[in-house]
């Protein structure tokens, strides 16, 4: 009996059925993950719904070891080959390397996967290598089904390959190479730049500085101005490896502007402009307005920002990389961002967002892109399999191998041509269509997008514009109804068992949480996105407008940083109350959060109460309320965004929790009229255990009165209050969006989005970032 297998223990009928349908099972199952993968591997870009990320996981986690078994199982199962189902089988190999690949739509479930990529080159040879004899020993016998089995392994291989290449590039070593030099032929009209004429205030270049329209050219004075005319060299970035002869280049050219000349070439004029502008040192700067170039194609919509977007992109990606900025990319993108709207700044953003999600996350293939060739080379290689197969004589094959053989060549046609459609109508051939004037080809791309049906096709959403919602006082009361529940049951043995199914659901759902997590799909009982709402346009307004203050204030990258490391205290010097709230903005940034939330709830309900119209009519006070429960939702679901972690939390919401069950408060409300009665000047410190309590609440009633007080003491109106708390909010979630670490970003891509990490993008658009070079000086210029 110890001898036995599991397969001698089951009933013949059970073992013999196992046998005939394995391969048919594994061949199904990988399919259906093929078909899961297409349909829904796009739509996490803009849906935050865990459910969807649960079967994307169940989908891309376990095919490689679907086709590992299955050619395992094959090789052990062939035999002499010549039974027809054992070929016919054979012939379903190819098509599962070929799901290897995967679809456009998903490469990788996490950030984590890209960085794996070195480990699928040993696995995908070794299974391939193992495959490879036993297809093309079977394709030299001439046997048509073979030799079409040759044909889809070389398919297989390419996009196989084509997955980990994708993978590499959205790794972080990736990301941080150089970006490499842009050459131009002599012809294009593009790289032509005229010679430098005598005018002081209009300055050309010659031939050999710029070949690239739109960079940034600083003119650094090497000597002050007096007597002897000022000697200026040319220093440009344009981001390549080898530095131009500057003793060679500077010869015969003559310079007397100001230190700072940023130099744009227009793509439609060949001459390059020097437009003078104040150093990065200067105290006050002047607006540099750089107007986007005019879009040669009506048809595509928000063709301006898409190639605004598209020109910022390979220099900010970097940031997911932790790779400091040149200042001279920041002062064109301060130029730009600092002369548009909230709307078309936000919109620049999401669409650099979702070309990173498509870097991170998915094959980023466009038109004019060397893989495009791959799609059309497949699908012919898929229909010609196809018709081959459709010609072939097949009464000797099971009907059932047929049917699953007409599913792996249907599928794979459509695969394509869905992948092909996804190509052809993406913002980045949208971008390149727009700087085409072909009209040809304008009709070809509406065509194709219109064959983008909803149902079957991702919405051209970028992100899901929504913030998740989390609010103290709610789970307080949660909690609460939950202990009354308990305390109702009269019966000892009612309220026993109360206990021990309480006690079994609390460990079960930590339990689950644990395996979930070890998975990497970070699943709970509570889906965040149903307390979640959709941004509003005026706290996008609200954060665009205290970012571009603060970017005009900054007379250089290091007053940029200190602003960027500020958690508020900007905003209370500026409305001069930082010395009766400044203790509020502490070290610890997830206590300053616990405590300004909570008194911003009191602060609110206290508001609405007296007057019901508050929270409608108040933009700020409306702000101050939604980033205040956001802020609160990312410490508490989403902790790894923020430096500190939840411990006060949950001290504070049991403190709650008693306090509300004490005094038989039901509502907001009253928990609000409870809380701002509290004295808070006689209280003090009972014993050791409550000094050590980690508890803010009594510091968040303080706070509360605090600025409630200012309409009495200050002789504040309610909106002057709620301006400056909305200031203080958007600052503290300035100031996390900038210390979240770069790949949780990156991460909260794959999640539908996250308003930090698009903030953390404008702030460094504004150059309100610590990853950023200083400008350099006389001191360290090389003449070499």
């Amino acid at each position: 009996m110890n001898n036995r297998t599991v397969l001698e223990i089951l009933p013949q009928s059970v073992t013999d059925f196992f046998n005939e349908w394995q391969l048919r099972i594994f061949v199904l199952l990988s399919l259906s993950s093929q078909i899961a993968l297409l349909l829904l591997g796009n739509r996490r870009k803009y849906k935050a719904e865990k459910w969807l990320r649960s079967i994307l996981w169940l989908g891309y986690s376990p095919e490689d070891l679907i086709v590992a078994v299955f050619v395992g199982i094959l090789s052990d199962c062939q035999g002499n080959g010549k039974d027809p189902t054992q070929q016919l089988q054979a012939f379903w190999m190819p098509f599962l390397l070929l799901h290897l690949g995967g679809p456009d739509t998903i490469t990788a479930y996490s950030t984590e996967d890209n960085e794996l990529w070195s480990r699928q080159i040993p696995e995908r040879l070794l299974l391939f290598g193992w495959a490879a004899p036993k297809i093309f020993k079977k394709s030299w016998k001439g046997k048509l089904l073979n030799i079409l089995a040759g044909l889809m392994f070389v398919a297989g291989l390419s996009k196989s390959g084509e997955k980990t290449w994708f993978l590499k590039s959205g790794s972080r070593g990736h990301l941080r190479k150089p970006l490499p030099p842009v050459v131009r032929p002599p012809d294009d009209p593009d790289s032509h730049v005229s010679r430098p004429s005598t005018s002081s205030s209009s300055t050309t270049l010659p031939d050999s500085t710029c070949q690239c329209p739109g960079h940034i050219y600083t003119a650094i004075v090497l000597e002050p101005e007096g007597n002897r005319p000022s000697f200026l060299d040319i220093l440009f970035e344009c981001d390549r490896p080898n530095r131009p002869n500057y003793a060679a280049f500077t010869r015969g050219y003559d310079f007397n502007g100001a230190p700072g000349c940023p130099c744009s070439c227009p793509p439609e004029s060949g001459e390059c402009e020097i437009v003078n502008m104040p150093s990065p040192e200067s105290e006050k700067s002047e607006e540099v307005i750089i107007p986007s170039p005019p879009s040669r194609n009506k048809t595509i919509p928000d063709a301006d920002l898409l190639e605004k977007a598209d020109q910022f992109f390979p220099k900010f990606k970097r940031l997911f990389a932790d790779v400091a900025l040149y200042w001279t990319d920041l002062e064109q993108s301060k130029s730009f961002f600092q002369n548009i709207s909230s709307a078309e700044a936000f919109q620049v953003v999401e669409i650099e967002l979702g070309f990173m999600y498509d870097v991170f996350y998915t094959k980023p293939v466009a038109v004019y892109d060397e893989f495009s060739f791959l799609r059309f080379i497949n699908l012919l290689v898929s229909i010609s399999a196809l018709l081959s197969f459709w010609i072939i004589d097949k009464h000797e094959f099971q009907y059932v191998d047929l049917i699953i053989t007409w599913l792996l060549l249907v599928e794979a046609i459509l695969q394509e041509i869905y992948c092909i459609i996804l190509m052809c109508s993406s913002e980045r051939t949208e971008n390149w269509l727009n700087k085409q004037e072909k009209t040809g080809m304008t009709r070809i791309y509406q065509a194709i997008s219109s064959c983008r049906v909803p149902f079957l096709f991702p919405d051209k959403k970028r992100w899901s514009d929504s913030m998740g919602q989390c609010s103290l006082l709610s789970k307080s009361l949660e909690n609460l109804h939950i202990v009354v529940w308990n305390f109702c049951c009269i019966s000892p043995l009612l309220e026993m068992l109360s206990e021990v199914w309480n006690f079994c659901i609390s460990l079960m759902s930590e339990m689950l949480s644990e395996i979930w997590n070890f998975f990497c799909i970070c699943l709970e009982f509570e889906d965040c996105s149903k307390n979640s709402i959709d941004v509003p346009k005026i706290l996008k307004i609200l954060i665009f407008e205290q970012l571009q203050k603060k970017s005009r204030t900054a007379s250089d990258i290091k007053k940029a940083k200190e602003f960027s490391a500020h958690k508020g205290e900007w905003a209370l010097k500026k409305k001069k109350c930082f010395s009766e709230l400044g203790w509020s903005i502490g070290e610890e940034f997830d206590e300053n959060i616990l405590l300004w939330h909570v008194a911003t709830e009191l602060c609110y309900y206290a508001d609405l109460n007296r007057n019901s119209s508050i929270s409608v009519e108040n933009s700020n006070c409306k702000a101050s309320k939604l980033v205040s429960d956001y802020m609160l939702h990312l410490l508490v679901n989403c902790p790894n965004m923020l430096p500190n972690g939840m411990g006060r939390f949950q001290e504070t919401c049991n403190e709650a929790t008693k306090i509300f069950r004490s005094g038989n408060i039901k509502d907001k409300i009253q928990a609000c009229e409870k809380f701002l009665q509290v004295d808070t000047k006689k209280r003090q410190p009972k014993d050791k255990e409550e000094k050590n309590c980690m508890s803010v609440l009594f510091n968040a009633c303080l706070l509360a009165q605090s600025l409630q007080l200012l309409e009495k003491e200050m002789e504040w109106n309610r909106e002057k209050k709620w301006e400056m708390m909305s200031d203080v909010w958007i600052e503290m979630l300035s100031y996390a969006a900038s210390q979240c670490p770069s790949n949780q970003h990156a991460e909260a891509l794959g999640r539908g989005g996250e308003l930090l990490t698009h903030v953390w993008l404008l702030m460094a658009h504004f150059g309100l970032t610590k990853y950023s070079q200083a400008p350099p000086t006389c001191n360290r210029v090389s003449m070499l």
